[in-house]
C-alpha cells in the first residue's frame, strides 16, 4: 500500500506540473529567453514597418524630416499663395511639429486645425500622399500640425490688407 501512495502522489505531482506548464504556455507566460527575443524582434519589426508606411517609398527618415523635398515642392506656392523659400525654413522641432490629433490631445491646438487646412501647406503634387510647407523643412502629411498653423482665410485677409490687422486666427506658439 505504501508503494501505491507514492506512485499516486508522484502521478498527481506530474499531472499538476503538466497542467501548470500547459496553462502558462497558453497564457504566454514563462516562454523563456528565446520566446522573449522572438516577441521583441516581431514588435520591433512591426514598428519599423509602421514607420516605413508613414514615409513615401524610397525616402529615408532623414530626408522625410529635413528634406530635401521633391523638386515640385522646392519653391512651390502654398494654399495662400506664399512661395516656399528652401533657404529659410524652420526645423520641425522648432515649431512643435506633430500629428494634429496628438497636438489636440496635448492642448496645443483645437480639433480641425491641421496642415491640410493651413495657409502654409503645399498639397501633394506627386501622388505620394504627402505635401510640404512654405515655412517648415521636410515632408508634411495633411494630418500633421505645427505652431505655425494659420487659417487660409486669415492669411488671405492679411494679404488683402497688405500688413493690416491679423484676422485673429494665427496661432504661433514658440
Amino acid at each position: 500500500m505504501a508503494r501505491f501512495v507514492r506512485t499516486r502522489r508522484r502521478f498527481l505531482e506530474l499531472a499538476g506540473s503538466g497542467a501548470v506548464v500547459g496553462i502558462a504556455g497558453c497564457l504566454g507566460g514563462g516562454g523563456g529567453q528565446q520566446g522573449t527575443e522572438t516577441e521583441t524582434e516581431t514588435t520591433t519589426e512591426a514598428a519599423d514597418d509602421d514607420h516605413d508606411e508613414e514615409r513615401p517609398e524610397g525616402v529615408s527618415a532623414e530626408e522625410f524630416e529635413h528634406g530635401p523635398v521633391p523638386e515640385a515642392y522646392r519653391t512651390a506656392l502654398s494654399q495662400a499663395n506664399e512661395r516656399r523659400d528652401p533657404d529659410d525654413l524652420f526645423t520641425k522641432e522648432a515649431v512643435k511639429f506633430q500629428e494634429a490629433d496628438d497636438a489636440v490631445e496635448a492642448g496645443l491646438t483645437e480639433a480641425g486645425r491641421d496642415c491640410g487646412n493651413c495657409a502654409e501647406y503645399i498639397p501633394d503634387k506627386n501622388g505620394d500622399g504627402f505635401g510640404a510647407c512654405a515655412k517648415v523643412e521636410g515632408y508634411v502629411d495633411p494630418a500633421d500640425w505645427s505652431s505655425l498653423w494659420e487659417s487660409i482665410e486669415a492669411a488671405e485677409a492679411e494679404a488683402d490688407d497688405e500688413g493690416g490687422e491679423d484676422g485673429g486666427e494665427t496661432a504661433f506658439v514658440a
